[in-house]
């Protein structure tokens, strides 16, 4: 036996040290004698019959495994199983190009710069149509068994799209359901326009939902406010997480860190705890400037190194006062779903990208939809599912692989000029404190400790399944 090639090591506050295996997702806390053990590679202080239960416990955790156990080509095998997999399809609708606010950091809905872009497009009556037939065509020849349908903008419940948004999803989810397709609906919008009648229909469906709030109630109104009279937004985006409360729609807020918005944060959890919002999912995310149309932001955008200090105590905040966290690590076979074959986003001219960040260039346009519901390819597609990160030497001998899958496309590309090189972000700043963090709030008073000898071992959770990341859930 061997330790496996990605095991990481956390310090916890008491001495110990966490284990968290990046490949099979499994946690374990192990006493300083077991993990210098472990560190060392030489396990021939293990080959004991004293010893016995305790190395099984470490391989059922994939600790230790087998010595001809090849974990680079495991991952290499997973990897493609997931870029190529046929079960699952994912459909991003952008509905439109216009919006109703007109916050600093989007380019969306503001100004010379959104106009210059997309001329403020919405989907056309055909094009709606032809992603109809384009969704339906794609999941049939390959045979999917479930089906992501995500709404976005702009704004999609503005009027107009806020019609084919829902004549979109119904005929969709409909098809599935007569085809044995497990149907799942996400939304994203700034929340100002649902009401009532939308959270209802967003309820019927199970809808995760994920709407913006940028700090206090002051200075979430300077950041997202009403384009037609500059008036800020916050009671309304209250008043529509109150709606969903008791619902069957997962609610999340995504809340922007800059230089002005973190000072407030505390007291926006605050907020939200004293108007009995705490069934909302705070996720505390970055505003990027990688591509050009949000430059002329930059000056506000933490560095990286400054937003994985902060983050942290957020979610220590955020648990203490009672809010639910989304941070457990998972296992990645891609980065996001970008770089999967069975993921699409369509915009309101039928253009097909891969990646939220890089919508509107044209440069990095994989195909465009016809009205019969055909993808005409360009040579991007390929180059983007080329991308592999055990192909990329700073990523292939790297413990946290299996954890950020080679990181963000769109951020190699801006730091690179390719999409074939690293994209470090969260998970190579961020993957210790989630389990930290994350171990923090479970209750284990049913997880006994095991000691054998000199060593303890303690099994918090074991082997986790795969799961796909989406961007905009987290950074």
């Amino acid at each position: 036996m061997k330790t496996s090639k990605f095991n990481v090591f956390v310090r916890d506050s008491n001495g110990n040290e966490l284990v968290y295996n990046t490949l099979r997702g499994s946690i374990s806390r192990v006493n300083p004698e077991l993990a210098q053990l472990l560190k060392s590679r030489d396990l021939d202080s293990l080959d004991n019959s004293s010893l016995v239960g305790l190395v099984e416990d470490l391989k059922e955790q994939g600790i230790l495994i087998p010595p001809i156990l090849d974990e680079l080509e495991e991952y290499a095998q997973m990897h493609r199983r997931w870029k190529e997999g046929r079960e699952n399809v994912e459909f991003n609708a952008l509905l439109t190009y216009d919006c109703n606010f007109e916050c600093p950091y989007c380019y969306q809905g503001r100004g010379e710069k959104g106009q210059q872009i997309h001329g403020f497009k919405s989907m056309s009556p055909e094009l709606l149509n032809a992603t109809k037939k384009f969704i339906k065509k794609t999941n049939a020849e390959r045979g999917a068994k479930k089906l992501e349908l995500v709404l976005y903008g702009g704004e999609p419940f503005l009027p107009g799209a806020r019609e084919m948004g829902k004549e979109l999803t119904e005929d969709v989810s409909e098809w599935a359901r007569k085809n044995n397709v497990a149907f799942r609906l996400h939304v994203l919008s700034n929340g100002s326009l649902i009401d009532e009648d939308a959270v209802h229909w967003l309820s019927g469906y199970g809808t995760r939902l994920q709407i913006p709030v940028d700090g206090d109630p002051e200075m979430h109104n300077r950041y997202r406010f009403y384009k037609e009279d500059g008036r800020g937004s916050f009671e309304d985006i209250a008043r529509v997480l109150g709606m969903t409360k008791g619902t069957n729609v997962e609610t999340h807020i995504r809340i922007s860190l800059t230089d002005e918005t973190y000072p407030t944060m505390e007291r926006l959890l605050d907020e939200l705890k004293s108007r009995y919002l705490t069934h909302v999912y705070p996720d505390f995310c970055y505003i990027t400037a990688f591509t050009d149309a949000c430059a002329d932001f930059k000056s506000h955008t933490l560095s990286d190194l400054e937003l994985f200090k902060i983050i942290p105590e957020l979610w220590r905040k955020a648990h203490e006062k009672g809010f639910p966290l989304d941070i457990r690590p998972q296992v990645q076979p891609l980065p996001c779903s970008s770089i999967a074959d069975g993921s699409y986003i369509i915009d309101p001219f039928g253009e097909v990208y891969k990646c939220w960040e890089l919508v509107g260039l044209k440069e990095h346009k994989v195909g465009r939809i016809d009205f019969d519901g055909n993808l005409e390819k360009t040579a991007v597609y390929g180059d983007i599912l080329e991308r592999n990160p055990v192909n990329i030497e700073q990523c292939r001998e790297h413990s946290y692989l299996p954890a950020c899958g080679g990181g963000c496309v769109c951020k190699a590309q801006w730091q690179s000029k390719t999409y074939h090189a690293p994209g470090c972000g969260t998970e190579k700043y961020l993957l210790k404190d989630k389990v930290k963090v994350y171990t923090e709030t479970l209750d284990l008073s049913d997880k006994p400790t095991i000691q054998a000898g000199p060593f303890k071992l303690q099994k918090i959770e074991g082997r986790q399944q795969p799961k796909m990341s989406h961007c905009y859930v987290l950074v």
